[in-house]
């Protein structure tokens, strides 16, 4: 490859990454924080849960 196809590379390269951050920081921010697949399990399980003692 030429010098001049290597920059290009490079370039389109760095445009993706910077598509992938700027969609995962976009999903980041409309997810509620500290949600997650497991916290929501166990929030939902701790909620049926008979409290231990009682």
């Amino acid at each position: 490859m030429t010098d001049r196809t290597l920059e290009i590379t490079t370039a389109l390269r760095e445009a993706h990454l910077q598509q992938l951050e700027a969609s995962l920081a976009s999903k980041a921010a409309k997810k509620p924080a500290g949600t997650n697949e497991t916290t929501s399990f166990l929030e939902t399980t701790a909620d049926k849960a008979p409290a231990i003692g009682h």
